[in-house]
């Protein structure tokens, strides 16, 4: 039997994650907050962050944004100065927009969600701007109760869905930035330590 096609207006009007997934159900879903991304701001191309906070930089070429580093959930991880330890920009791409975001640490890695599961829910961390825009996401598209894994939309979830940690700096730093990535957008920062 062939999966039957949503019309586009039924699409538009729902948030509800087959729809965004598309016929199938291959796509990873897309869910929605109200509070504003802290992405919001751009910079221009050369510009300095300080540590803990994201913006939009457009315009730039792939070589001016330097290594690709990593890949998760549609996002790549840029590094201006892979062989260094040292604070410095860093860029991510796959956004709606096509601007990159930029950021600066000395360090930064994916995380998955199966990987946030196990260290907030095991830890009972479920509180924070990381935690609670993830909270809100694993709802729309799992349909999961908060605190409560995803369960079986776990690997839809992780196709769109991915976290990100920015060190300060690199070794033993127990500063670190937060940010939870979902469907070409960042829902969601927050800085510890």
């Amino acid at each position: 039997m062939r999966p039957t096609r949503l019309a586009p207006v039924t699409c538009a009007l729902t948030l509800l994650a087959a729809c965004a997934a598309g016929p199938g159900g291959l796509g990873g879903g897309s869910a929605s907050l109200s509070t504003p991304p802290p992405d919001t701001r751009e910079v221009a191309p050369g510009a300095t962050l300080p540590f803990g906070e994201v913006a939009k930089v457009c315009g730039l070429s792939k070589r001016a944004l330097g290594t690709p580093v990593a890949a998760e959930a549609g996002f790549t991880l840029y590094d201006s100065a892979a062989t260094s330890t040292a604070r410095r920009t860093q860029y991510l791409t796959g956004f709606d927009d096509g601007c990159a975001r930029q950021f600066t640490a000395a360090l930064a890695l994916f995380g998955d969600v199966a990987v946030h599961e196990a260290t907030a829910y095991g830890a009972g961390v479920t509180h924070g701007p990381i935690a609670r825009a993830y909270e809100e996401v694993k709802r729309q598209i799992c349909g999961a109760a908060k605190g409560q894994p995803c369960g079986a939309a776990t690997a839809r979830l992780a196709r769109n869905t991915s976290f990100l940690t920015a060190y300060a700096a690199f070794g033993a730093s127990g500063s670190h930035a937060d940010m939870l990535l979902h469907d070409g957008r960042v829902l969601a920062m927050g800085v510890e330590g």
